[in-house]
């Protein structure tokens, strides 16, 4: 059974439950740190791009054999030189937006308002986290690997749990939030004028 609050997923299909898990370790084997970033952009954006992102990101994070999961999500062959998409039992669009999920829970885990800098990450690098995992955590190398960022942040947060002042900080929007929240609002006033 899937623990959606690890950020895992599970599809029921044909009596069987198929489970993700979006580890260090699976966001990893999906390439280099610079690489993670454009991915988890491709997987959020609409096309045959974030498509095949997404599709990636299923594959990586799949708890089970590769033989069964291209059954229920499809797969890339080649065919006559050329490559082609053979459909699965679910719809590309349900592809896409799962594996864009996923891509979010290993990568970004829980977003908190108010934390971070406004800027735009250049790299993902996954050892990073399992850095922080065995050094703050004292966890082994192959548990830190095997944790979802969700479950890496909650752990952190619980071993240093924030000050009254960074819970009102987490709470209040930032400037640039407030400031973009009420750009928003004007437009919409004046595309309804």
């Amino acid at each position: 059974m899937a623990n959606t609050y690890a950020g895992e997923m599970g599809i029921d299909w044909q009596g069987r439950e198929y489970l993700f898990r979006p580890s260090l370790a699976a966001i990893a084997s999906l390439g280099p740190p610079t690489e993670l970033v454009q991915l988890l952009k491709r997987c959020q954006s609409a096309g045959p791009d974030g498509f095949l992102a997404s599709l990636s990101v299923l594959s990586a994070c799949y708890q089970g054999d590769a033989e069964d999961l291209d059954r229920l999500t499809g797969y890339i062959r080649e065919h006559r030189g050329r490559l082609r998409f053979v459909m699965g039992a679910m719809q590309p669009s349900e592809v896409h937006i799962i594996g864009a999920r996923l891509a979010v829970a290993g990568m970004v885990g829980e977003p908190k308002r108010g934390k971070g800098d406004g800027k735009e990450a250049v790299e993902f690098d996954p050892a990073e986290y399992v850095g922080v995992a065995q050094a703050h955590l004292g966890m082994s190398s192959i548990e830190a690997w095997q944790m979802t960022m969700i479950e890496l942040q909650r752990a952190i947060d619980a071993k240093f749990p924030p000050s009254e002042e960074e819970k009102r900080k987490e709470e209040m929007p930032t400037e640039e939030q407030a400031e973009a929240v009420v750009a928003h609002v004007q437009a919409l006033r004046q595309k309804r004028r």
